[in-house]
């Protein structure tokens, strides 16, 4: 290894943490604690921002996962560690905070993507996922404080570990076990579980659910198949550099077997049963980076400025090629890409009408509608490219905050920066040693189980399924505290957590972590909660061992305190403002849920109602409510003013507005309604057909003609295999309707 590669994981002369306060040093390693079961648990897990259907009368309902209370909730536990850092600052003058550019990038677009609520059509929305977002960049800033040894990063990466076999695990689970019953349910009582699921038989979404069931889609703790694919790659290349490291420190061989084997199952579970497209070429873009670092690592180290720029312009050649062509074909050579082009072509469209703000944070989906081409038939609540997102999302200002945040957070990442080194024998045996290193994965792993199960469990399903989710939460603690043992233990007979030099854990994560970046070039897992935070983990804890230590600030106890003060009192309003309706209106709407299902829609619209009451920016309370009382047979006046709410708190939603047309006193009101929807969604065939209905009932038949060919010439642009394609039969209807128009 060459002298810059030496330099590089040589001992930091940085103070230790064994020079601090009992006290104050327990503040931090509570918080590392904190961060990695936290971690755990939201990996696990599917998170929700909105628990939309009310179900069917007399169904038993499936079990309910973590909704926006539960993810506001952990969202607050996120921040915790963030605290406790600053506390220790406080507390403890020799605990110095590393602070960098990329940091205050940071704390900009958090801050940006906050303020963007404000002018967001769908507020409920974009501030549930916003928390969840800035949660995630909190949590990116604390585990950079907190990893910055060779140990830590070691800890860290055996949490990865352990959650690929978690992972693995489920996704044979499920392939295996769940799906096959899952399989005779659709086949045997296929309208049963619609109705459970809260789906029209002839939906889009029912559609969709059937394919998924057919085709055996795996997709773990995630909602796509696409995002289950890239936590496979990133946990598999940061387990692949723990068993390289294992090998570079001459362990036994039958350290590095439990990782190969895990991996291994893993590209099986990959390649066989999740099928994702976009990650077929991830693992083998792995392989060459990895084998490109062992050849050229000291090379790399001693020219890393140079590195930096070779891959900043090879980001920016391959984006101009991209849309090179697809500005000149219209398409991007596989089918599955050209959706995504057809997807980016409306984005640029819907960014030109909101440059500088954009359309606020989770609201691209309902905005593209009225964007996108007429040949492009999906509705897609992403854009599929992080950096697109952030343009069209939060406008020219926190697009740039995005970009310039990448660049500098690779940057950091990528400079030869020294951690501290191996702990001395006192602190080895005081924190880390024999008696201590067992509780301590315990502790995490429990941590995050329990948390997990806590959030995700719906106590209110069958005693049968409690139990087999309680054995399999209990299956998963197992493979976790394996899995850490397995990754950070020295060895059998030094059975302490190891703290010798890892680069090879290092160059692996900032390799995952980059191809998980391109994963989502074309995808949305960045922005799934389960994949976002490992995401923000795995950077915090690569730019931690990279960030140098810094001297101390002047002042610096006072700045500490003031930035805890405010933090403290951000999240108690945080808390207080936003998080505690929530659980409240959630806890009503989970009610009305039940009693619509035992036959009481009186009971449920008065409970939504109230939800809606306590979060009057979720219009979509007051939207089930509306449909509750309808079933209650409740007077239209009533059921107008609850649509009337609904549409008031997010103009976005075009089903609001159709509803709205069955219970206005006016034909002129109803068509007002229509051409609202049709504003927001002007390529909707379906819609534009209910558009000319009610047009020719009013009697206006010139303008029922034109919506009628309308709707024909955009079903003619649709792929013939497209399931929003009208049958040959509806076709004729339409024709014989325009036929019967008067002239």
């Amino acid at each position: 290894m060459g002298r810059a590669v030496t330099r590089a994981i040589k001992p930091s002369r940085a103070p230790r943490a064994t020079a601090a306060p009992e006290r104050a040093t327990w503040l931090t390693q509570a918080a590392f604690v904190l961060t990695l079961a936290l971690v755990i648990a939201r990996a696990t897990m599917l998170e929700t921002v909105r628990t939309e259907s009310l179900g069917a009368p007399g169904t038993a309902g499936a079990p309910v996962g973590p909704g926006p209370a539960a993810g506001l909730v952990l969202d607050l536990l996120c921040c915790l560690p963030a605290l406790c850092v600053l506390a220790r600052r406080v507390v403890d003058r020799n605990y110095i905070l590393r602070l960098s550019w990329s940091h205050l990038l940071l704390a900009l677009l958090a801050s940006w993507t906050l303020a963007s609520v404000a002018w967001s059509a769908d507020k409920f929305a974009a501030a549930v996922s916003a928390a969840h977002w800035a949660a995630a960049l909190v949590l990116l800033w604390s585990t950079s404080q907190l990893v910055q040894s060779w140990l830590r990063l070691r800890v860290l990466a055996g949490v990865a570990f352990a959650l690929l076999l978690v992972l693995v695990a489920q996704g044979y689970y499920y392939r295996f076990l769940d799906l096959p019953d899952l399989q005779r349910r659709w086949h045997d009582s296929h309208d049963e579980l619609l109705r459970d699921a809260g789906l029209e038989a002839n939906s889009r979404e029912a559609i969709q659910m059937g394919k998924n069931i057919e085709t055996g889609e795996v997709s773990g703790f995630t909602v796509s198949r696409n995002s289950f694919a890239a936590e496979l790659v990133l946990l598999g290349v940061i387990t692949a550099g723990i068993a390289l490291q294992r090998r570079y420190d001459r362990d036994p061989v039958w350290w590095g077997v439990p990782l190969w084997i895990t991996i291994a199952l893993a590209l099986v579970l990959l390649y066989r049963y999740v099928q994702s497209k976009t990650a077929y070429i991830t693992p083998l873009l792995a392989v060459i980076l990895l084998s490109s670092v062992w050849r050229w690592r000291a090379w790399l180290a001693q020219h890393a400025n140079a590195a930096y720029a070779g891959g900043v312009a090879v980001f920016f050649l391959g984006v101009a090629a991209v849309v090179g062509h697809g500005l000149k074909h219209g398409t991007l050579v596989h089918s599955s890409l050209t959706f995504r082009w057809q997807y980016w072509v409306g984005a640029a469209r819907l960014y030109a009408h909101h440059p500088l703000l954009g359309v606020g944070w989770a609201n691209f989906g309902a905005n593209y509608l009225a964007f996108r081409l007429p040949a492009a038939p999906e509705e897609p609540k992403d854009p599929h490219n992080y950096l697109v997102r952030a343009f069209v999302e939060l406008g020219a200002v926190g697009g740039t905050l995005m970009l310039l945040w990448m660049l500098r957070l690779w940057w950091e990442c990528t400079r030869p920066a020294t951690p501290i080194g191996p702990l001395d024998e006192s602190a080895r045996q005081s924190s880390y040693g024999p008696r201590t290193t067992i509780p301590f994965i315990t502790l995490i792993a429990l941590g995050g189980v329990v948390i997990s199960t806590m959030a995700s469990t719906d106590w209110n399903a069958t005693p049968a399924w409690i139990f087999l989710e309680l054995f399999r939460r209990g299956a998963f603690l197992l493979l976790l505290i394996g899995g850490i043992g397995v990754a950070c233990i020295r060895g059998l007979g030094r059975q302490e957590l190891d703290d010798r030099p890892a680069p090879w854990i290092l160059y692996a994560m900032l390799v995952a972590l980059g191809l998980f970046l391109l994963h989502n070039l074309i995808d949305f897992s960045m922005f799934e909660v389960g994949p976002m935070f490992l995401l923000a983990l795995s950077a915090g804890g690569a730019l931690g061992v990279r960030l140098p230590p810094r001297q101390r600030m002047r002042h610096g106890t006072v700045l500490a305190a003031g930035a805890l003060i405010i933090a403290s009192i951000g999240w108690l309003v945080a808390a207080g403002a936003f998080v505690a309706p929530v659980v409240g209106a959630e806890a009503f709407a989970a009610d009305a849920d039940t009693a619509f299902r035992r036959g009481n829609p009186n009971a449920a619209a008065q409970q939504l109602w109230d939800a809606f009451q306590k979060v009057p920016i979720n219009g979509d309370y007051a939207f089930r409510a509306a449909v509750a009382a309808r079933a209650a047979q409740s007077s239209p006046l009533i059921v107008r003013q609850m649509l009337q709410s609904a549409t008031a708190a997010d103009p976005s939603a075009g089903k609001y507005w159709t509803a709205l047309a069955a219970y206005e006193p006016a034909p002129a009101q109803a068509l007002d309604d229509y051409r609202r929807a049709l504003d927001l969604d002007p390529n909707n065939v379906s819609l534009r057909i209910e558009y000319g209905d009610w047009l020719a009932r009013a009697g206006h038949s010139a303008v029922a003609r034109r919506e009628y060919l309308k709707a024909l010439e955009l079903n003619d642009r649709l792929a013939p295999d497209e399931i929003k394609r009208l049958p040959p039969q509806a076709v004729q209807e339409i024709r014989q309707k325009i036929a019967k128009l008067p002239v």
